[in-house]
Parts: C-alpha cells; structure tokens; sequence
C-alpha cells in the first residue's frame, strides 16, 4: 500500500495563523511537531518511508522539505496551482498507478488530529486487506459523531457487508455535507450516521476509472499524465495540462456519484480542527473553560480561546465565548460560535489591494 499526506490545503478557517505561503498543516498545533510531522509519525508502524508520499503545491514544497527532510525527493507529488481536492487525487492516482500498476492508496489528510494512531493504522490495514477482496470498492474511514457538528460531512451507514479481520464493514447509504443543526441532531441520535473524516483507502486503477466515468475531460488529462510518467516527462506534463483541471471537490467528482463505497467506523479520537472553536476538542481548558496559549492574563473570561505570542500580553476582563487570535500584523476576534465565519474574513481580505499582507 502507499500513503499519500495531502498537504496543500490553505485552512483559511484558521486565519490569521494559516496562512497561504504557512497553512495550518505546517504549524504546531496541538503538540512538539506541526500537523504535518504528526501525520508522518502516525504511520511508522504501517509505512515505510519509501512507501509514503506528500501531495502539495510547488509553492509550499521548501516547507516540506523542512518539516520532512527524510522524506525522498521523489516522494513528493507537486501540484504547480491549487485545484481542490478532485484534481489531487487525481494526480497521485495517475502518478502511483503508473510507476506501480495495481497499487492500492491511502489517501489521507495533513491536517487532523488523531489521538489514537494505534487505531487508526490498524483500520487503514483492515480496508487494506478488504480491498483485495473488493478492488471496485472505495473505503472511507467515518468517525462516530461526540455531538451535533454542522462543520462536518455525514456518511450514512447502511448494512454489515462483511467482517475484515473482526472489523464490520458497512455498505454507505448516502452522503450529507453540513447539514443544519436540527439535521444533525438527528444524525446523532439515530446512531446511523458518522463523521465524513475525508480519508480513503482504494485501488488507483477503480478510481481512474471512476474519473473516465464521471469525469471524463479530466481523465484525458490524467492519462497524458500517465503516459508521460512512463516517457520520464511528467514534470513538464503536469506543469501543462494540470492547470487545465475543473477546480471540484473529489466528494463531488467522484465520491459521491461512486455505487460501490463502503466505510469503517473509527474510533480513533479524531478532529480535523477546521475552525478555531474546535481547538478545545484537542487540547485542555482551564476551570472556566478557557484555552489560554500565549501570554495571558484572564480576569473573570469564561468559554473563551486565546492564541497569541509570549511577546505580546493580553488581558481578558469579564468577557465569554469569544475567540481571539493574535499573529503580531494581524488580531482576530469573533464570537465562538462564529469561528466558521472567519473563512469570509479571508474572502473579504482578498479583495482589499494590500491582501498580500495578510494572506
């Protein structure tokens, strides 16, 4: 099996931290290494280091290098412009298929938290053992909900298809994606629904196909890629014919159209801590609810988040339910149940001609 960490997401729910040119995956989050290192480390007792590949864009590869110096150059997977995730995992599929044909892939986020890495690398060795059983199949990993989260995606589950290695393995039903709260209370006490973790396990040959199937001017694309892996020019190729790409979620591309998924429930301690109200899933909070980091002095603040520097002190006085995040250029405030409007703050920042600043 090969892993493949996509690593060129912006996270712009975590601005003004992640940044274009340092995203969050690049940053130290929630412990001594950035998110990036601990997907690395997660896999060392599943993967072997020429086994394991990083997806990201050209403009991002010197992080990489910094933050993996261990990593073979040729592992890398370099997207020349951002296109979302369908046309990246096409790329790593076209590109593994054809140095390694009947390849199986692990895609996988850079991004997480996963508290329990014992776990969820003997789940990916589970789908793994399923697929060849199964090789139309795409295995998505779901995380069984904690509580009513309109940020996520939802996987209805469906029967036990199988048992793999004592682990049932639920056929899917549908996909919903952030569904309102009332919805996802419902989600919840059905029991019948999980957490879309947006990690896969699948054949690089089922999901070209599924390309030439759904989408099809893509997949002409992805077989010139194909082709010129085997000719030793893909670098030029990929430069060319990648930026031509429809910039789609591979959810919509593919995931979602796909009859034959299936998923295993994980419980694996996950969060993908796509906003900054969702460090507190990670990380302790004091007796008042409070997440201090940084140099901070609370006076009676309640349910409040606090990101900054040891340069800069600030005060909370007689304040809840606020987050406030403090970069030193730029100083973020917004309630805590707003922290997933902070990806408009970006949107509107992109407009202003000094957005370079910022971003």
């Amino acid at each position: 099996m090969k892993f493949v960490i996509r690593a060129g997401g912006i996270g712009t729910r975590l601005w003004p931290l992640s940044r274009q040119n340092r995203p969050k995956q690049f940053h130290a989050l929630t412990g001594e290494h950035t998110m990036l290192q601990e997907a690395v480390n997660r896999l060392n007792s599943l993967a072997k280091i020429d086994d394991l590949y990083v997806s990201t864009g050209v403009k991002l590869l010197h992080s990489v290098r910094e933050q993996l110096p261990e990593l073979p150059p040729e592992n890398t997977i370099l997207e020349p412009t951002l296109r979302n995730t369908g046309p990246a995992v096409g790329l790593e599929c076209a590109l593994l298929e054809a140095r390694f044909p009947g390849c199986t892939i692990a895609s996988l986020g850079s991004d997480h938290h996963i508290g329990k890495p014992e776990e969820f690398c003997r789940l990916l060795k589970v789908a793994a053992d399923a697929i060849e059983d199964r090789p139309e199949t795409l295995f998505v990993l779901g995380v069984k909900p904690t509580r009513a989260d309109t940020g996520f995606g939802y996987i209805q589950k469906g029967n036990v298809s199988a048992k793999v290695n004592n682990e049932p393995v639920y056929a899917v039903e549908s996909f919903t994606e952030k569904p309102d709260a009332e919805t996802a209370k419902t989600y919840l006490e059905s029991g019948q629904y999980l957490w879309n973790s947006n990690m896969f396990v699948w054949k690089a040959r089922t999901m070209l196909d599924l390309f030439a199937k759904f989408e099809p001017e893509m997949y002409i694309l992805l077989e010139q890629i194909g082709t010129a892996v085997k000719e030793g020019r893909e670098a030029d190729v990929i430069t060319k014919v990648y930026p031509q790409m429809k910039n789609i979620a591979i959810d919509h591309a593919i995931i979602e159209r796909a009859s034959d998924i299936a998923t295993l429930q994980a419980d694996i301690d996950w969060s993908d801590i796509g906003a900054w109200g969702a460090l507190t899933d990670v990380l302790p909070v004091d007796e008042n609810g409070n997440l201090l980091h940084g140099n901070v002095l609370s006076l009676n603040a309640k349910n409040t988040t606090v990101y900054g520097g040891k340069d800069k002190i600030i005060a909370l006085v007689d304040i809840e339910n606020l987050i406030v995040v403090d970069t030193g250029d730029a100083l973020l405030i917004v309630p805590r149940d707003g922290s997933q409007r902070v990806k408009d703050v970006v949107a509107a920042l992109d407009e202003r001609s000094d957005s370079e600043r910022y971003l």
